[in-house]
């Protein structure tokens, strides 16, 4: 772990060991996943989780982030009052871990992807890119329009050597067969604001393509059927939040809509932990189906891609794959 890291972990207690608790937490609860771990040399493009769907991607020059959640606000219940926590967010930035972002796209817009969209923007002077609800957030938070791009169906931008992709997806049915948090967010969104006023707004698949791989992330275990055909990928970062609540059916069609279509070589779960817990604590959020589903459908591919686990915080390898350091 370097010292930015442990610069930025360092602001919250027990956040030092998050990327060992992280390892207790795939030999305990996810068999067969190993942990990624940092290179001995520096790979073309690193990628950093912290948390949920929270991905930086850095080529050393350009950085694209993917949702950018890290205020983790306490909360009772959809009422509760909540802003982005800008201590955390400016040491982020003071720190050099989002010293370079020039792009920040959520998977949508509920509270555990978009919060902080807009303050970290304004932090960074990044672009913002989403639905018309992801750009209410950056307009509440005062982001200029020139830097706020509004996606309907597709989009693809480069910002330094990467090209980044947006493809409209679905949010997982977890409530009446929709997302949780429902409806759009037709004004700017100023905090503090309640967690419910940060709506789905509708969910995207996000492409991060650069001369080093391609890498494809699904933030929630939602599909649109056919929609990926032609997309190839070398890791996907698959979103599992409630997949083994969905059933078994539900879990096999999105793997295959999701993963199938990219040919990759490794599929890494992303949003398993507890989002309610403070930034930098991780702790398993999800189901063991989700686990021993993603093994028997990767076994069903061919060629069959590996699996592999994230540790919080620290720069891994973004493209190179699953296979052991």
């Amino acid at each position: 772990m370097n010292r930015r890291t442990l610069l930025v972990l360092g602001m919250v207690a027990g956040a030092a060991s998050a990327a060992t608790v992280a390892q207790e937490t795939a030999v305990r609860i996810l068999p067969g996943v190993h942990v990624l771990a940092a290179p001995d040399e520096t790979p073309a493009v690193t990628v950093t989780w912290y948390g949920v769907t929270t991905l930086l991607f850095d080529d050393g020059d350009t950085q694209i982030l993917v949702d950018g959640f890290v205020s983790r606000p306490r909360f009772e219940d959809l009422d509760s009052l909540a802003e982005p926590d800008m201590s955390r967010i400016n040491a982020m930035v003071g720190s050099g871990a989002f010293g370079r972002v020039a792009m920040i796209t959520p998977v949508h817009s509920h509270f555990d992807h978009a919060m902080d969209v807009g303050a970290v923007a304004m932090a960074t002077g990044a672009t913002v890119v989403g639905s018309e609800s992801t750009a209410n957030i950056a307009r509440g938070a005062g982001v200029d329009e020139a830097r706020i791009v509004v996606v309907e169906e597709r989009h693809r931008q480069q910002f330094g050597k990467f090209a980044v992709g947006l493809i409209r997806s679905a949010h997982a049915p977890l409530v009446n067969d929709g997302p949780p948090i429902p409806g759009t967010i037709d004004a700017p969104l100023t905090p503090p604001a309640r967690i419910g006023d940060w709506k789905e707004g509708g969910s995207y698949t996000i492409v991060v393509e650069h001369p080093a791989g391609t890498a494809l992330i699904q933030g929630s275990a939602g599909y649109v059927e056919g929609r990926l055909a032609g997309t190839p990928a070398d890791v996907v970062y698959l979103g599992i939040g409630g997949l083994g609540s969905l059933g078994k059916d539900h879990a096999a069609a999105y793997f295959e809509e999701i993963v199938g279509p990219t040919g990759a070589q490794c599929v890494v779960p992303i949003h398993w932990d507890d989002f309610t817990l403070p930034f930098g604590e991780i702790a398993w959020r999800g189901s063991i189906y989700d686990v021993e589903w993603l093994h028997e459908f990767a076994a069903g591919q061919v060629p069959a891609p590996g699996l592999a686990m994230l540790p919080f915080g620290e720069a891994v390898d973004a493209f190179r794959g699953c296979g052991p350091s």
